[in-house]
């Protein structure tokens, strides 16, 4: 048996060996990378320049924040005097109503303690009635009483709740207005 020898193949370089081998031709070349597309390429060539000085954009970003914080912190102390003027009038309000309601109850008590006395002597007089008819009259004229009286503090509590309202009202609806003026000229600006 003759055998054949086959002529043996060089062997090939490992693959570290030629990525070792082009990284060090790439750092002896400038440093310079090409990306993919044209316009990225444009990009970050300008980007390395030296020509444009990252001094301009920066110092318009600094200008723009310290704007947007100037807006800031006028609008926040803005807001913050218009709560606090808001609860303010409202305080006033709370107040007015609480002492309206108060001459309220007040009235309501003194109509009720004079309805009291009225009603005790009327029952004295229907009991000292001797006839149908003394009763009557007697009963006739409490109810008459009684119907005016409703009557009467019917129109003075309405007349009063009236007034009370009004006055309650009269801080918030001021605040209002002064904020709708206010939101109107800024608008306007």
């Amino acid at each position: 048996m003759t055998s054949k020898t086959t002529p043996k193949k060089k062997p090939a370089k490992p693959a570290a060996a030629e990525t070792a081998s082009s990284e060090k031709a790439k750092t002896s070349h400038s440093t310079s990378i090409i990306p993919f597309a044209p316009i990225a390429a444009e990009t970050f060539k300008n980007f390395q320049t030296p020509k444009s000085p990252f001094n301009a954009p920066f110092g318009n970003m600094e200008n723009m924040m310290a704007n947007y914080k100037d807006q800031y912190e006028k609008m926040s102390g803005d807001t913050t005097a218009a709560m606090r003027q808001n609860i303010e009038s409202c305080v006033k309000s709370s107040t007015s109503l609480a002492k309206g309601a108060e001459q309220m109850i007040k009235t309501i008590m003194e109509v009720a303690q004079e309805s009291s006395a009225r009603n005790a002597e009327a029952i004295k007089a229907l009991m000292a009635s001797r006839t149908v008819n003394e009763f009557a009259e007697a009963q006739n004229k409490l109810v008459q009483q009684n119907f005016d009286e409703a009557m009467s503090t019917a129109t003075k509590l309405s007349e009063m709740a009236i007034k009370i309202g009004t006055e309650a009202l009269e801080p918030v609806n001021a605040q209002m207005t002064k904020a709708m003026k206010k939101a109107g000229e800024s608008m306007a600006a």
